[in-house]
């Protein structure tokens, strides 16, 4: 069987999202990246597993392949982890290994581990390297100053594939870093053989110092109004439940 390429966009957010302040539901997200020619993705909430099966056939039917994915907080550190069927916090460094053991579909990428802040990889990505198949190429990054320089290195170093994505918090940012894996069927288990081998191709731009400085505004919007909500000095708005993950 003779292999092709899938767009694929791998770390997003919508507003099932527990820790952020999304705007816009995971039915507009699909319709967006279905919009731009995106063929799978993997819809990456903090701590919270958003995938069903009504959710994938919504996204089947505008051609994109809905993966099961999750940004994972594990020992303070930010993980995506794809192909799961349920997410329990918290979880280990070891537990993962043992994960990854034994679920042989389940694959993970690094994100963004040497931008600032406390929750990027930094230095565990070194000390786990074990617990990653690739390393992600986040979009938020000009010519003159780029924190994916040292991940690209750091790839290098540990032979890890580099994945492209946009980490979508707002709808604007779709399509701005994505990535095309070489498959030969359009399923998780393709897409995460592929990733593993390093069938990859990062497709980049890097943002305007003013696309990069109305992004952080925005950000920091939502950065505000997630704090905001965790005080609850902000309602919630309630998910809908047909979206919701089905958890033990």
């Amino acid at each position: 069987m003779n292999s092709f390429r899938l767009k694929i966009e791998l770390h997003s957010h919508t507003d099932f999202d527990p820790w952020d302040h999304i705007d816009y539901s995971a039915y507009q997200l699909i319709d967006e990246v279905a919009r731009q020619g995106f063929e799978a993705l993997a819809i990456t909430c903090h701590d919270a597993l958003q995938w069903s099966q009504s959710l994938a056939d919504y996204a089947a039917a505008a051609g994109i392949l809905l993966i099961p994915g999750v940004e994972a907080t594990i020992e303070g550190k930010h993980v995506l982890i794809y192909g799961l069927e349920h997410f329990r916090e918290p979880m280990s460094f070891a537990q993962l290994r043992a994960l990854r053991q034994s679920r042989p579909q389940v694959f993970t990428i690094a994100p963004h581990p040497f931008y600032p802040g406390s929750s990027c990889l930094g230095r565990k990505l070194i000390q786990c390297t074990d617990c990653f198949d690739a390393i992600e190429y986040c979009h938020f990054y000009t010519r003159q100053a780029n924190f994916n320089h040292k991940a690209m290195e750091m790839a290098r170093i540990l032979n890890k594939p580099v994945v492209g994505t946009s980490d979508i918090h707002l709808l604007r940012q779709v399509g701005k870093t994505y990535a095309y894996v070489a498959v030969k069927a359009k399923s998780l288990e393709a897409i995460s053989a592929a990733i593993k081998a390093g069938q990859v191709e990062l497709v980049t731009t890097p943002l305007s110092w003013l696309e990069l400085a109305s992004l952080a505004f925005q950000m920091e919007k939502i950065s505000l109004r997630s704090r905001l909500r965790r005080w609850r000095l902000l309602s919630r708005k309630p998910p809908n439940p047909s979206i919701s993950s089905a958890e033990e």
